[in-house]
């Protein structure tokens, strides 16, 4: 007999004898509320419960009048069931039926099994409208004697085509239209403990492409159905208290700002972090990497190899700070300028690229271009924070400075190529809340940047500021103000100039739309 029937039998058989039995006529109730439990937890329908009610009533009315033909009167003792006995009864009962049921899958159509508990779901969406404008330029004699030249190579176009030919030009950047235009993006995350020492997460994201540093998605293709991108994608191991290892596509683990790597970025390989606490004034930290960069099938691979190592805690009770030593070795990444009428080194080429780094021609034909890294990038950065808290408030002073000590002057001037700055720092103050999630609350930031062309992979750096890559230094400021719960609006203004290399100013605004769950 299967469970469902049983407890049918069981239930009309319970209830039969509640309500015909004069012992036990005070629990009748019980019967009752054991039979709507069942129709609560959808064991049985409300007909079925009726039904057995109803028959279980004619019985009990069909007896009693047989008893009143052979006696007139009868004296019983009714049993006495205190109240709260009873509730321990529904308690016990409801508690055994609901287990067994959750167990076989047939009860309770609304409640999910466990192992979704260990299951968070999160996300965030964000609606930018973004205007970028250049100087006017004035020319004169051909020569661009004020605002930007419009001769800046598209070296990501020229390498993504596998190089092109001179006598035809090049596709360059845009230094002298101003634009507006809108873009979105979204991101959806899911974690999962796996059990207490191992956790996984993925995260798919929107984006016009793989580009590494953008989620963007823009507006302005006729309608178009968008792609998802696997953003994220890893494991952690946690084997003991302070130390984790993850593995995969996942977020930054480096302590940084985004002079080196831009916010949006996720890194692939293999991490190794830990961190102990003396107490709250001092705690140390760690982080060691191994990270490929580009993977080639006959040829010698590129890898960043990262290691960082820092101090953090808290002193006089409202103030913080952290500060942290960290060297990037991109390993290989510096191309070979093949030989004369020769193309075999041509697989140094970057994959991607931006701008602002020193490129060499990696072809020697003399009538085609291939772009390639003419500096070596062994980075070291130093990076720290300084913070003031009252109440939710914080007041934050942080900064980071680099230096490519991967970069040789003498290796630039034997390529033909100009002598290119190798640092980088930025400056920058926050005030508010850290993060907006109520109504009402609000922050602003101002910074100053600069990044000289080979002080960072110009790639990995920020994308927003002076429209992305190196070369460039200005202004910052942003403002945030929650309107709703998880729903800001905020502008950031970036002003640059380039340093070095030829002139390239812009200023970009950007206006966001910001929710979060």
């Amino acid at each position: 007999m299967s469970l469902r029937t049983s407890l049918f039998a069981g239930s009309a058989l319970l209830l039969s004898l509640a309500v015909t039995s004069p012992a036990l006529a005070q629990s009748s109730d019980v019967g009752i509320e054991i039979l709507q439990l069942l129709v609560d937890e959808g064991v049985i329908p409300h007909a079925k419960a009726q039904e057995i009610l109803t028959k279980a009533r004619q019985t009990d009315a069909a007896k009693r009048e047989a008893e009143a033909a052979k006696t007139a009167s009868t004296t019983i003792d009714v049993a006495y069931v205190p109240e709260t006995v009873r509730a321990q009864i529904k308690a016990e009962v409801k508690q055994e039926v609901v287990a067994q049921a959750k167990s076989e899958g047939w009860v309770a159509p609304n409640t999910l099994p466990d192992w979704v508990d260990s299951i968070k779901i999160s996300g965030d969406f964000r609606a930018r409208f973004q205007s970028e404008d250049f100087p006017t330029s004035v020319i004169t004699n051909g020569i661009v004697v004020e605002g930007n030249p419009p001769v800046f190579p598209n070296a990501a176009a020229i390498n993504r085509a596998g190089g092109v030919n001179i006598a035809d030009g090049f596709p360059l950047l845009n230094s002298t239209i101003d634009r507006r235009r809108s873009n979105y993006r979204a991101r959806l995350k899911f974690e999962a403990d796996i059990n207490d020492k191992v956790s996984v997460g993925l995260r798919l994201a929107s984006g016009n492409d793989n580009n590494p540093v953008s989620t963007n998605t823009s507006f302005g293709d006729y309608f178009s159905k968008d792609e998802i991108w696997i953003d994220q994608a890893y494991v952690n191991v946690k084997p003991i208290k302070g130390l984790t290892l993850t593995a995969g596509r996942m977020p930054n683990p480096f302590y940084s700002t985004d002079l080196v790597w831009d916010t949006d970025i996720n890194l692939e390989g293999l991490a190794v972090s830990g961190d102990y606490g003396f107490n709250d004034s001092l705690k140390i930290f760690g982080t060691a990497a191994v990270l490929p960069l580009q993977e080639r099938e006959i040829y010698d691979d590129s890898y960043l190899y990262a290691a960082q190592a820092g101090v953090g805690g808290t002193f006089a009770s409202q103030f913080g700070y952290k500060a942290a030593l960290s060297y990037y070795d991109f390993s290989n990444v510096q191309s070979t300028v093949n030989a004369p009428n020769s193309r075999l080194t041509d697989w140094s080429a970057p994959k991607y690229l931006s701008k602002g780094n020193s490129l060499v021609n990696l072809r020697t034909d003399g009538t085609t271009f291939l772009a390639g890294l003419a500096s070596k990038y062994e980075l070291m950065a130093f990076t720290g924070h300084l913070t003031y808290g009252t109440g939710p408030r914080q007041y934050r002073l942080s900064g980071e400075v680099v230096k490519n000590q991967g970069h040789d002057t003498a290796e630039l001037l034997a390529l033909g190529l100009q002598d290119s700055g190798d640092t980088g720092y930025q400056i920058r103050f926050d005030a508010g809340y850290p993060v907006i999630t109520e109504r009402n609350q609000w922050r602003v930031a101002a910074a100053f940047k600069h990044v000289e062309a080979d002080a960072v992979l110009d790639v990995f750096t920020d994308s927003d500021f002076g429209l992305g890559g190196t070369d460039s230094e200005g202004y910052i400021l942003e403002g945030e103000y929650g309107v709703y719960k998880n729903l800001s609006v905020s502008a950031t203004w970036l002003s640059s100039d380039s340093i070095d290399g030829l002139p390239f100013s812009v200023d970009v605004l950007q206006l966001n739309f910001n929710t979060r769950f």
